[in-house]
């Protein structure tokens, strides 16, 4: 079965079956065809608007666009738009389908866990180990939850994962092309997020240890300043990404992203505090299974306590890894109280802790029974992890009714009746009360702008979008008794389910 196993193509049908078999049992496939929903809609809306109106208003890659015209014509920029413009061109093709994104997003992390396989494999040479490394990755819930969602944090994953295989590769056969390869994924993974920068850095760190001192490290002094190169290749298209991201943000008047890094010394202790506390208290049965952190936290302490038995080698990239990872937990700090997906950053850190400790565990001993023992425990610890996840995971799917998403969901049961009314694509949209800056508006697939709050809806406000070329007001039905229409001048276009469109007139007409 081993030697088979070796043949890729089999490989390759193996992991498809596996992964297949999550998909299902985890119970990814009851919102195949679903929209956003659930935890952190607004972000799910944001990255949709991207590609939305890529396709809406034409694929001028650099020139990002979201529905809201609170930033000037709807141009903001945060992370490289390729998924995006890339969904954009496949809406050409099968229509505008909210599907299209998040399964990109999926294939492009599922591929970097099949080449963490191969990782493992590579450093480990044990299938059983390298396939339950893999898995193990399916314990947590955060993982699971984002890998099959439309935020940019999975496929930035994916291509960190990949960038890891083929960088390994090429330290162990020194082929060019692998070398280009690795520090492509690895750069695609840092413009799509700033973040997961820590992990090509790891390797630039190694390769300048090694080019200033006399010993090779991991990486031979011979291919160093090759690795150099290329990375610092890498490094500068990330860094001009990132001053275009501020440059055209500024001259579109908009803020809505964060582009800056929100570090633990800017912040008072209350809120230090609060934020660990809701990581400990909240966040923490989702980031992994208990059984797996119990897992992390001994397999890192064995390591500790044999490193002499460790691979030198290995242990180092795992330090820097450690270090690098530390560093952004603690510039972004603040984040971690209301975004869970932040903590994806962190799986590469986790698989090399895992490998490292089952490669020390083989320089101790080669002793048959001991890994077979190891095996069993892990096999465990997976299969209760992954179950664990499932009923979390299911528990997300359910509670999908929020205040964030309330408007946006009324807007989808009422969409066929509102395109019969033929609305202009350039006419613009008042959404009210919407908290989310693009969902309303991404539903109804027009431009315009939010009023967050019901006691925000005022003839002040409406008369202000009005001035900068509002055409319609949509209004939850409940919610227009809090506003007099009739100091409005409006009419009566559209009640539905729920909502009710009033097209605003003129004033300069009216007068």
């Amino acid at each position: 079965m081993m030697t088979r196993l070796n043949t890729l193509w089999i490989q390759y049908v193996l992991f498809l079956i596996i992964l297949i078999g999550l998909f299902f049992f985890l119970g990814m496939w009851e919102i195949f065809f679903s929209g956003p929903q659930g935890i952190h809609f607004i972000r799910q809306t944001d990255s949709l608007s991207f590609a939305s109106q890529y396709f809406n208003c034409g694929y001028h890659f650099f020139e990002p666009k979201l529905f809201n015209l609170n930033n000037i014509e709807g141009k903001a920029a945060c992370e490289f738009p390729i998924t995006y413009y890339f969904t954009a061109l496949l809406y050409a093709i099968f229509g505008k389908n909210v599907l299209i994104l998040k399964l990109l997003h999926f294939i492009i992390l599922s591929t970097g866990v099949f080449f963490i396989f191969r990782l493992s494999y590579l450093l480990i040479k044990d299938y059983f180990y390298a396939i339950a490394i893999c898995l193990f990755l399916f314990t947590s819930t955060v993982f699971n939850y984002y890998s099959f969602n439309y935020l940019p944090d999975a496929p930035a994953l994916g291509f960190t994962f990949l960038g890891w295989f083929f960088i390994s590769e090429y330290l162990n056969d020194k082929k060019k092309k692998t070398l280009v390869a690795s520090f492509v994924f690895f750069t695609l993974g840092s413009l799509l997020k700033v973040t997961y920068l820590i992990n090509p850095l790891t390797i630039l760190i190694l390769a300048l240890f090694t080019v200033f001192s006399k010993r090779d490290a991991i990486i031979p002094r011979t291919i160093a300043k090759k690795i150099l190169f290329w990375g610092a290749l890498g490094l500068s298209i990330v860094l001009l990404w990132n001053i275009y991201i501020l440059y055209y943000n500024s001259i579109h008047d908009s803020n809505y992203f964060y582009t800056k890094p929100l570090p633990i010394w800017n912040l008072s202790k209350d809120r230090i505090t609060e934020v660990w506390d809701y990581m400990r208290n909240h966040w923490h049965a989702k980031y992994f299974a208990y059984s797996s952190f119990q897992f992390l936290y001994i397999i890192l302490l064995f390591q500790i306590i044999f490193i002499k038995k460790s691979n030198y080698k290995l242990s180092l990239l795992t330090l820097i890894l450690f270090l690098g990872s530390l560093s952004y937990f603690i510039l972004f700090y603040s984040q971690f109280k209301d975004h869970d997906y932040y903590f994806l950053a962190f799986f590469p850190l986790a698989i090399f802790v895992i490998i490292n400790g089952l490669k020390t565990l083989q320089n101790i001993s080669k002793n048959k029974y001991l890994h077979v023992a190891t095996k069993l425990i892990l096999s465990v610890i997976i299969i209760v992890g992954i179950n664990y996840s499932r009923m979390k995971l299911h528990s997300r799917y359910e509670n999908t009714d929020d205040d964030f998403s309330k408007i946006s969901q009324l807007i989808r049961e009422n969409k066929e009746a509102i395109e019969k009314l033929n609305f202009p694509q350039q006419s613009k949209f008042i959404i009210a009360p919407d908290p989310c800056p693009n969902g309303g508006l991404f539903f109804l697939d027009r431009m315009g702008w939010n009023i967050g709050k019901k006691e925000d809806i005022t003839v002040g406000k409406i008369d202000y979008y009005r001035d900068l070329g509002a055409d319609y007001l949509l209004l939850v039905s409940d919610d227009s008794e809090f506003l007099s229409i009739d100091e409005i001048s409006s009419e009566l276009t559209f009640k539905g389910k729920g909502i009710e469109i009033h097209k605003l007139k003129n004033t300069t007409d009216n007068e």
